[in-house]
């Protein structure tokens, strides 16, 4: 008898450890980020200096497009759902990260215009140490992942980033680099494995 109490004791004290394990679990997150390396062509970091402020843009393609309008458009940035999410990336894209500049974000804007087919997400950053930009990597979002963004067969929530998609400018607000040279692949999506690296050239 003594053997049997001991044993159901161990198994409720097991099954107690394991519900409170599982309560402990997080949930995957729903929305994550791309990144963009920068890369002074030649190896001219100089070009960076005096470097104040940074925008980067990319394009919504088709999944996300449809993620946004059409399947969940109160996760829209100004939506019930989009607008705590949106909120956190604020604070998190030059926070949560290795190997991001030193840097704030001031500005997520997103456009969804169908009228003139415009449909992007831009992230304007504050630069506080210049220095800090060669090689680093920008996060960019919030963007959904794939399995949440619920895309049609043969898509994928993918992004582009186009020659115009990141420029850098000094206190004076005039444009001191651009992108010079997209690399092979310039589509990406949420946690894509490696960063979209770009070669960066004095405007």
């Amino acid at each position: 008898m003594r053997r049997t109490k001991t044993a159901l004791t161990f198994a409720a004290a097991l099954l107690g450890v394991t519900t409170l394990g599982s309560c402990t679990e997080e949930e995957p997150e729903n929305f994550a980020t791309i990144r963009i390396e920068m890369s002074p062509t030649n190896g001219n970091a100089a070009m960076f200096d005096g470097t104040t402020e940074v925008t980067a843009t990319v394009q919504y393609e088709t999944c996300l497009q449809d993620f946004y309008l059409v399947r969940q458009p109160t996760y829209q940035k100004d939506g019930t759902n989009g607008a705590p999410v949106f909120a956190d990336f604020e604070d998190r894209l030059c926070s949560d990260f290795t190997d991001i500049p030193d840097c704030e974000v001031t500005e997520i804007k997103q456009n969804l215009i169908d009228a003139n087919q415009v449909y992007s997400l831009a992230v304007t950053y504050k630069i506080n140490d210049s220095s800090t930009l060669p090689y680093r990597e920008l996060h960019v979002g919030p963007l959904p992942v794939d399995a949440f963004a619920g895309c049609d067969s043969g898509q994928g929530p993918s992004v582009e980033l186009r020659q115009s998609g990141l420029i850098g400018k000094n206190a004076q607000g005039t444009q001191i680099w651009r992108i010079g040279a997209l690399p092979g692949t310039n589509i990406a999506v949420a946690n894509q494995g490696a960063p979209l690296r770009v070669d960066i050239v004095a405007n």
